[in-house]
């Protein structure tokens, strides 16, 4: 065999070793996670269930002590049939968090309430609340999460809220107020 065959056959064999060895390391891309959540929506059909200091960090926010009344004589598991819950990931896919839709009395009477909690194994937070109809996780960012945009309808009004993230938790930042004619 001669010299130049002998380098095509070996670029040939090069190329080939490297298209290879690039197909092989693509990693498989993850299913794209939900980033819309409605109170009536189908997402929450299949919750899961939530850890128990997820349920203690639910029960410390500002909503359950104003419900304390009617959860004074709910046990734990009570107390988390009140809850549904999706997984998501906002801060990567190692970092866990958990949408969490309530249903009554942890939940309002035009509206739902919503929260998110970062899981921790040892401290989950509460990061996130509003009282909507839906939210959406947006694509713009502020401190490294997305922002949030959540909308309710009340009394002939939409709310439209839209928080962002200020490195412990979500902020309100924009709130707008419009008269909807319901016969329009």
């Amino acid at each position: 065999m001669n010299m130049k065959l002998g380098a095509v056959c070996l670029m040939i064999y090069v190329l080939f070793a490297a298209g290879i060895a690039t197909a092989q390391s693509k990693v498989k891309k993850p299913a794209t996670e939900p980033t819309a959540f409605f109170e009536d929506g189908d997402l929450f059909k299949s919750s899961v269930p939530l850890p128990d200091n997820v349920l203690d960090a639910l029960r410390a926010t500002a909503e359950a002590e104003e419900m304390k009344d009617e959860l004074k004589d709910l046990d734990r598991e009570e107390f988390a049939r009140l809850f549904k819950a999706v997984v998501i990931h906002l801060g990567g896919p190692k970092e866990i968090d958990y949408v969490v839709l309530g249903e009554s009395p942890m939940g309002g009477a035009d509206a739902t309430w919503f929260w998110i909690v970062r899981y921790d194994q040892s401290h989950p937070k509460v990061i996130f609340f509003t009282f909507a109809n839906g939210f959406e996780i947006l694509s713009t960012r502020t401190n490294g999460y997305p922002n949030i945009h959540s909308a309710a309808f009340a009394g002939g009004v939409k709310y439209t809220n839209i928080y962002h993230y200020d490195g412990q938790r979500y902020i309100l930042a924009h709130k707008y107020q419009k008269e909807i004619d319901p016969y329009k």
